[in-house]
């Protein structure tokens, strides 16, 4: 955790001014990370080569960057997901924010990019998904959502 609140705002910065995550950020992160599951431990590998294929084969499919990809992957080791479900939540809450950033920005100029920086989009992801997980309340209120369907 302490790696993504270290290289959270250097690589948004990046990313959304040059379109790319320096590797040196992602070597740090993944530093920090190993060590914090060293000592912390992990839950499951499993659940981590599971997304590394789905991941990849977003980076084939969607054209999602591979800066993207490792980024996903780093955070994905730092909250060690125990199901996939959660991996899924994860990335479904990605495209969510990903989706109100093109649409504020289409509505702000007017105009739909080519090419968006990923990593913002990712960094509040992780937020949403942290606050969730913690959050007794908003579990309670989702489970109540869908059961009322």
């Amino acid at each position: 955790m302490i790696a993504l609140a270290i290289f959270a705002l250097p690589i948004c910065i990046a990313d959304v001014k040059y379109h790319r995550i320096p590797n040196i950020y992602l070597t740090w992160m993944f530093y920090i990370t190993a060590i914090e599951r060293i000592f912390i431990g992990t839950t499951s590998i499993n659940t981590f080569f599971s997304a590394s294929i789905v991941l990849l084969t977003l980076y084939g499919v969607a054209g999602i960057g591979m800066g993207d990809v490792k980024l996903v992957l780093l955070i994905c080791l730092t909250l060690d997901f125990q199901v996939i479900v959660h991996f899924w939540i994860f990335i479904c809450a990605i495209f969510a924010c990903a989706s109100i950033m093109v649409l504020l920005e289409f509505l702000l100029s007017g105009r739909i990019r080519r090419e968006i920086a990923l990593a913002p989009a990712i960094f509040m992801a992780t937020a949403l998904y942290l606050g969730a997980r913690i959050s007794g309340f908003l579990q309670e209120y989702a489970h109540a959502l869908v059961n009322s369907w």
